[in-house]
């Protein structure tokens, strides 16, 4: 027999007992569809909890600090790495690293017009901002010529107060009111002591405002690193020439209203902490899987990193049980659909008896009965597959379209809850090769049945 032969006999087979076939098929559909929706909701909680962490940071962006290697019972091996530019030029060779910037941190007191706040500077590489997954929602980037311009993240406005106002409660009214949009172009003035105890005064013009989505970037603003440095360098004053220890002139300065922070160093370091160190280093990689490689390999060098993609690995492991476990709930009612395909095909062969021993005798081979019994089953997993997934995405559009009202109430004007069932294609050509498969599988022992009936007597049977 050919297989178009056995594939049109299969499908009239199962078209002459209609309603048998639809109660069949509809106990794949509900299976299907209990697989699909259940596995969607497990990927849903896992693509919420991966944008909900890009809000607060980027997968592909790791943040450096000088560390130490330190073996099993704690103890320090070595020296600090110093996050120099030979440091730099050490993670630009990382494989996987398309941008590295080094930075400083500095903050105080800062007037904005009558307002009265703090601000604090983070300095880094103008050429290397756009790079980093700044989004700009108005004015510019910095550039290359920029000295004491900044951009500012977008809550920065919240963090001045008008110091007119007695009333603490309509200061913070006030505050909360306020947009740092208003900055655009405005021009902030910060103060700063050095160790000697002298006062300088920086004004800085604001060109750009971070939009609202870096909320990691939010409350900080960004200058241009030479000029942050020469900052820092006046702060700590005398450090650099007469040998003193850099820490002193940062409590200085901390207490005269400026305020430098350098990186975190193990007590038991033997030497001080260079001024011409940064303080950090940012690290951009090509994707979240390159960020696992190239933290890795920081870490074997000697660094303290960190990325958000560090607590990935854990959210992914949750997810993936979660999903088994969805998915196994779900995969008992296509197990009962299969029960229920056995039990058909059975009843078929029962009824086919005569017919099934009238194809032996005209020169059908076992092959080709197998073949009959399997297409129909196969066929039966097939449709419904078709129509689970279909009710399947339904199900899913009305999961996303009443959780997400339900969600979006508590959530800020113009953000967008995430989504709570997610089919992704992968899913949908798993369900539809599963549920065929299942067909198929059940399908077996009706078909091996079949072909094992005597001729003779399926021919004789009434």
């Amino acid at each position: 027999m050919y297989k178009i032969d056995i594939f049109r006999m299969a499908y009239k087979n199962l078209w002459r007992r209609k309603v048998r076939t639809f109660l069949t098929v509809l106990g794949v559909l509900i299976g299907t569809t209990s697989i699909v929706v259940m596995l969607s909701l497990g990927i849903g909680l896992n693509e919420s909890s991966k944008r909900d962490m890009e809000r607060w940071g980027s997968l592909n962006q790791i943040d450096v600090m000088a560390g130490m290697n330190f073996d099993e019972q704690g103890n320090p091996i070595g020296q600090a790495n110093p996050l120099n530019d030979d440091a730099v030029n050490e993670i630009k060779a990382i494989p996987g690293v398309i941008a590295v910037s080094p930075g400083f941190n500095m903050g105080g007191r800062a007037l904005w017009g009558r307002k009265e706040g703090h601000l604090q500077l983070v300095g880094l590489e103008p050429a290397q901002m756009s790079q980093f997954e700044f989004e700009i929602a108005e004015g510019r980037f910095l550039e290359g010529d920029d000295r004491f311009n900044i951009v500012v993240g977008w809550e920065v406005g919240r963090n001045f107060r008008d110091r007119r106002e007695m009333d603490m409660m309509r200061q913070q009214q006030m505050q909360q009111e306020t947009s740092t949009l208003e900055m655009m172009n405005q021009r902030i003035s910060m103060e700063v002591n050095n160790r000697n105890g002298q006062k300088k005064i920086y004004n800085f013009t604001v060109v750009g405002v971070l939009s609202e989505k870096n909320m990691n970037k939010a409350w900080q603003a960004y200058a241009p690193i030479g000029e942050i440095k020469r900052i820092r360098d006046y702060v700590m004053g005398g450090a650099r020439n007469t040998g003193g220890d850099p820490r002193m002139a940062m409590e200085m300065a901390i207490k005269g209203g400026g305020r430098v922070t350098t990186s975190a160093r193990s007590s038991r370091e033997p030497q001080g902490p260079s001024p011409d160190d940064y303080e950090f280093i940012w690290v951009r990689t090509e994707n979240v899987d390159a960020t696992k490689q190239v933290s890795k390999a920081l870490k074997e060098k000697g660094y303290q990193a960190y990325s958000m993609a560090d607590n990935l690995e854990g959210i992914e492991k949750t997810s993936k049980t979660i999903q088994a476990i969805l998915g196994g709930i779900g995969s008992i009612t296509l197990l009962v659909a299969a029960l229920g395909i056995i039990n058909t095909m059975i009843m078929s062969i029962y009824e086919r008896t005569r017919e099934i021993g009238i194809m032996k005798v005209i020169g059908a081979s076992f092959f080709d009965v197998r073949m009959l019994f399997l297409t129909e089953a196969g066929l039966i997993g097939l449709m419904g597959g078709i129509f689970g997934l279909g009710l399947s995405y339904g199900a899913s559009s009305v999961i996303n379209h009443f959780g997400s009202g339900f969600i979006n109430r508590g959530m800020p004007p113009g953000e967008v809850a995430n989504s709570l069932s997610v089919i992704p294609l992968w899913l949908t050509l798993f369900a539809l090769g599963f549920s065929i498969l299942i067909g198929v599988v059940a399908g077996l022992y009706p078909a091996d049945r079949a072909v094992r009936l005597s001729p003779i007597s399926a021919i004789r049977n009434e």
